[in-house]
């Protein structure tokens, strides 16, 4: 459960009215994540629980306190010491930030009140509970040393530094017009991103509500007139309906996965919603949902784009990595030039101006003073030879990631076109081999492989569609043989679709069968105009060491197909 800056908000309203005044009687910590404390108000007892486990972190009011374990762990202790008997004056939050502040006051043996305060951060997997006394850390329940972290390092006796403070557009005052100008017509990355970035308080699950409310879709790259006003319309209705109803977000795995403060108006794929009239119902209702084992389609699937989103990060630093080790020409011609003007630069110079020898434009050259010009020209070199080396090695790297970043998007086209267990078993066993997954234990009976879609489109034509990148080879270099047609969407992962024939032609209506399919099993199904390569299996190869599925081609043809959903189900329904 992943609560944003304005479910927060929403949180500690409820808290500010329900607990503020009230005094703490019992503080118990059922595990190293789950801290509560018992409190006494006017009228009954309650019990605050706060976790902070990174998958769902969150505070609530709850009137049975957990049980706790035998021993008290020493945070449990210590907080016992200096908070019981404290009262809780003030509930607040940083802005619109994920951070919550309990103030407790408490009264010395003189007399004295002395105010102590319970940082609670909401912040994801850094999420953490903080006791503050004066302004420094007394004790957390996580602790980030120095090295983990320098500028914000969380250890007793540390000053309490709250995070960062976000900057951008408070999405629940400013005014939308004001917000929107902050967000160009044409965007890239997407526009939800660009307003994610330009306010603080939501993140991409509100965006993708508020864009749902005015009609545009997640992936739009241009925002019209028309979109604005929609967008700037969607903001208000949500201000207007903002803490009237809580909407819990509950996946197929029966977990929740987010709670907005409003209605929400996009459900996404495989999720329900369900309605409530406090916030701290949602988050009651969220945390004793038990989730539901994955089918191991979906459990492969989340385990794919996990790896697809990880290697593309990789592409980026790479990328950027690159972009850098381009400088090293530039030190390969001030070493160069260097040498052509040693006998003008003294010893213990620290910069000169001298012309560079392949155009003759001035450049001005920092130099180790305690190095002869000589040796001050050889430091280039190594450098030059240094950053050349990176540029190689950085250069291989970006290939094999873009190389498998194709490969897992094949991966999980496969798994959506899956439609038996034995396909899913293959797709994981590829996986495991892949290094994605752990190896598996050896079996001792080893079942058959599934069989790719044969469709027997006439008396002496088939047509194969692989569904994964096994049934893939299998087709291309087991099924096929020289004048077979192959067909494939250019550049797209997708299936292995061929077309056997005893004729010396294929019927043209084969043809037309085997583009569309192509197209269809193809990550870009839903498009149009999809280019589709066909080229005769003798101009097929596979490199040695590829992937499964990869293959390489010459002397294609390129069709453009618009894939018909109802001439591809009258293809494979009588199968």
């Amino acid at each position: 459960m992943n609560l944003e800056g304005i479910s927060l908000f929403a949180i500690a309203d409820y808290l500010k009215r329900e607990i503020t005044g009230s005094r703490i009687y019992k503080i118990g910590m059922p595990s190293p994540h789950t801290l509560y404390f018992s409190l006494k108000r006017n009228h009954d007892n309650v019990h605050l629980i706060i976790d902070i486990n990174g998958a769902s972190p969150a505070a609530w009011l709850s009137r049975k306190s957990p049980e706790n374990p035998p021993e008290p762990p020493a945070f449990c202790m210590l907080l016992r010491k200096h908070l019981e008997e404290g009262k809780i004056t003030q509930v607040s939050q940083y802005g619109l930030d994920r951070v919550i502040e309990l103030e407790i006051s408490l009264l010395e043996g003189s007399g004295k009140i002395i105010n102590k305060q319970i940082v609670i951060e909401l912040t994801g997997k850094n999420a953490n509970l903080i006791f503050v006394s004066d302004g420094k850390i007394v004790d957390s329940m996580r602790h980030v040393s120095p090295a983990v972290n320098s500028v914000r390092c969380i250890q007793p006796g540390y000053v309490y530094l709250p995070p960062p403070l976000q900057k951008g557009f408070n999405i629940l005052i400013d005014s939308p017009e004001e917000i929107l100008s902050a967000i160009p017509d044409e965007v890239d990355p997407a526009p939800w991103k660009t307003l994610v970035s330009q306010t603080v308080g939501i993140g991409k699950a509100t965006a993708h509500q508020l864009f749902a409310m005015a009609g545009i879709p997640p992936a739009a790259t241009y925002l019209t007139p028309i979109d604005r006003r929609n967008l700037a319309e969607a903001i208000t209705d949500m201000r207007k309906q903002f803490m009237s109803v809580y909407s819990a977000v509950i996946s197929g795995s029966n977990q929740c996965q987010t709670i907005f403060p409003f209605p929400a108006a996009y459900i996404p794929d495989r999720c329900t919603v369900e309605t409530f009239s406090t916030m701290n119902e949602a988050i009651l209702y969220a945390v004793q949902l038990k989730p539901v084992a994955l089918p191991e389609q979906e459990i492969l699937k989340k385990i794919t784009v996990s790896e697809i989103l990880k290697t593309k990060r990789k592409i980026q630093a790479l990328q950027e990595d690159l972009s850098s080790a381009k400088d090293a020409d530039m030190f390969r011609i001030t070493a160069d030039s260097l040498m052509a003007s040693l006998y003008k630069i003294p010893k213990g110079t620290k910069t000169c101006t001298i012309p560079n020898i392949y155009d003759g434009t001035p450049l001005q050259v920092s130099l180790s003073p305690i190095l002869t010009p000589a040796e001050n020209a050889q430091k280039y070199y190594k450098k030059y030879n240094k950053l050349k080396r990176a540029q190689d090695e950085v250069a291989l790297q970006l290939k094999n990631a873009k190389d498998t970043l194709r490969y897992l998007e094949s991966i999980d086209e496969s798994l959506m076109t899956a439609t038996t267990r034995q396909e899913t078993a293959e797709i994981r066993d590829e996986l495991q081999n892949a290094g994605f997954l752990p190896a598996a234990k050896r079996h001792l009976h080893v079942s058959a492989g599934s069989a790719p879609l044969c469709i027997e489109f006439s008396e002496s034509t088939k047509i194969y569609v692989g569904k994964n990148n096994r049934q893939n080879d299998l087709i291309t270099f087991k099924i096929a043989s020289g004048n077979d047609l192959w067909f494939h969407a250019q550049k797209i992962p997708g299936s292995h679709v061929l077309v056997r024939t005893l004729l010396d032609d294929p019927e043209p209506e084969a043809v037309r069968a085997a583009l569309q399919l192509a197209a269809f099993f193809s990550k870009a199904r839903g498009g149009s105009h999809i280019p589709v390569d066909s080229v005769p299996r003798r101009y097929l190869k596979k490199p040695s060491g590829a992937k499964p599925g990869f293959v390489v081609f010459s002397n294609q043809k390129t069709f453009y197909v618009t894939p018909d959903e109802e001439y591809i189900k009258s293809l494979t329904e009588t199968l």
